[in-house]
């Protein structure tokens, strides 16, 4: 796909935009916050990207999603620009990442525990808190998300409120892993918008 300026990405945490910024230099971020979402009526294509959580014992940390679609709590659908996800796909594979695709479900909080069991139960692969609501702000719309936690691999509910959970010791190992992994996949993100809307492959992440 051809470099457009009116490429957005979508991000939650600063984090999350970093790797965009560093990979994918001439998109533009909009950083929204955890939950957060974008103004609306954006002109352009909208990217929602950033990290997600796993449903699928299968899956790893690190696999990359690129969902067919979106759905809030109140089962509302959003279907992903299928020359999009067909450009993000064919840029992920490229660079030999894990990818997988199919419905993606939008929360108000954080997922764990039982609760991806009944999410997984109804036919999504992947959560997340933002992509509903960036869904709703343009008509061009797209997925971007890299797997940070799954079933097998859970974080503590704490991490909600990041803040808080740093200052507990008993949540400092998680946050060891976490200070290795979320900048690597957040770069990994970065990459794939790179690959995808800039033409420029790396393989090194």
């Amino acid at each position: 796909m051809p470099p457009d300026p009116t490429v957005h990405a979508v991000c939650a945490m600063g984090v999350e935009a970093w790797g965009v910024r560093r990979r994918a230099r001439h998109l533009r971020v909009i950083q929204v916050g955890i939950g957060g979402r974008p103004p609306a009526g954006m002109a352009g294509i909208v990217i929602s990207a950033g990290l997600c959580g796993g449903l699928l014992p299968e899956h790893t940390p690190g696999t990359v999603v690129i969902p067919t679609q979106v759905v809030d709590e109140q089962g509302v659908t959003h279907s992903c620009d299928p020359g999009i996800v067909a450009a993000l796909e064919r840029a992920a594979r490229y660079l030999r990442l894990p990818v997988v695709g199919g419905s993606l479900i939008s929360t108000a909080g954080m997922v764990t525990g039982s609760a991806r069991q009944t999410w997984a139960g109804r036919g999504h692969v992947a959560v997340d808190m933002e992509s509903a609501g960036a869904a709703e702000s343009a008509l061009r719309f797209a997925v971007l998300r890299v797997i940070l936690d799954t079933p097998s691999r859970e974080l503590s509910p704490a991490w909600a409120e990041p803040g808080r959970a740093i200052r507990n010791p008993s949540n400092w190992g998680e946050a060891i892993w976490l200070g290795v992994n979320v900048p690597r996949y957040a770069l990994r993100v970065g990459a794939v918008l790179e690959a995808a809307f800039l033409g420029n492959i790396d393989p090194e992440v």
